[in-house]
């Protein structure tokens, strides 16, 4: 897909869109960014209008605001200027939390909300894994070991609850590089500790919500996944058995064909199919 630019109040976001019909929006989480997505996601493309960006912090995009609320007000400038709503949201790992958070703050933006594998709230989430991790990361950095660092996070996000790692075992050498390049969006995020909704006001959302969630993920993504979905009682809630958190490279044609499942239809639109769109 060609890549764009867009300036949005002094601030740059870059960002992919492809295809025609009523809008898919993914808003990608830590460590990982829209240029590895959008290859990933492609084929949603035949038959939806798909947007994917890079937050701000990866790729061209600007510096990270280092504050999870001013990356939502990006997603929901982004939806404005573009015309792409009501849109699916996609968020994966940290982006659910902004998907959440944007369709609370904008509901008529959203039709649909689809949090995959979702990190939220993960101070309420938090294991000795986690912290032995986040802990590793910290001292790499006061050395100046960045890619150790991102490294470090890399394989213990990407474990699995059965042993090894997709890191190892799924991405390529050119996907490993990609990723450890993110090492600037990475540390902003962690800075930002994480982020935090009011989850009383998650009863609030009235857009279709969906969670998928891999099987083998490590525990705080398990926690924070199952804590959705108590705190989202009428969500459509999907496992995926063989999957870790790298949903794309463990259950690629799995996570497709759900996905399209998801996809908008004319019909989905608060006024009924869309008069842009060709007929049949």
């Amino acid at each position: 897909m060609p890549v764009n630019m867009l300036k949005i109040a002094g601030l740059d976001l870059e960002y992919w869109d492809e295809g025609n019909g009523l809008p898919i929006v993914f808003i990608h989480g830590v460590a990982t960014s829209g240029d590895l997505w959008v290859a990933d996601l492609a084929d949603l493309a035949r038959d939806a209008r798909l947007i994917v960006y890079n937050r701000r912090g990866y790729g061209r995009s600007s510096a990270s605001p280092r504050d999870w609320r001013e990356h939502t007000r990006d997603v929901i400038q982004l939806v404005e200027v573009l015309g792409a709503y009501p849109a699916v949201l996609i968020g994966y790992s940290g982006g659910a939390m902004i998907a959440l958070d944007a369709a609370l703050r904008r509901p008529d933006l959203v039709s649909k909300l689809v949090l995959l594998d979702p990190a939220f709230n993960l101070t309420r989430c938090l294991t000795l894994g986690l912290l032995r991790t986040l802990a590793t990361v910290r001292v790499l950095r006061r050395l100046g070991r960045d890619r150790r660092a991102v490294e470090c996070w890399l394989r213990y996000v990407s474990s699995y609850s059965t042993g090894d790692s997709a890191f190892e075992l799924k991405a390529s050498a050119t996907r490993r590089e990609q990723l450890l390049a993110n090492a600037p969006g990475l540390f902003a995020d962690l800075d930002s500790s994480g982020g935090s909704m009011d989850e009383d006001g998650l009863r609030d959302i009235t857009a279709p919500v969906t969670i998928i969630d891999g099987k083998l993920s490590p525990a705080f993504l398990r926690r924070s996944a199952e804590r959705l979905k108590h705190l989202l009682p009428r969500a459509r809630a999907i496992s995926i058995e063989k999957s870790g958190h790298w949903l794309a490279l463990d259950a690629h044609a799995e996570l497709l064909d759900l996905l399209r499942a998801e996809r908008p239809s004319v019909y989905d639109s608060p006024t009924g199919p869309d008069p842009r769109l060709p007929a049949g």
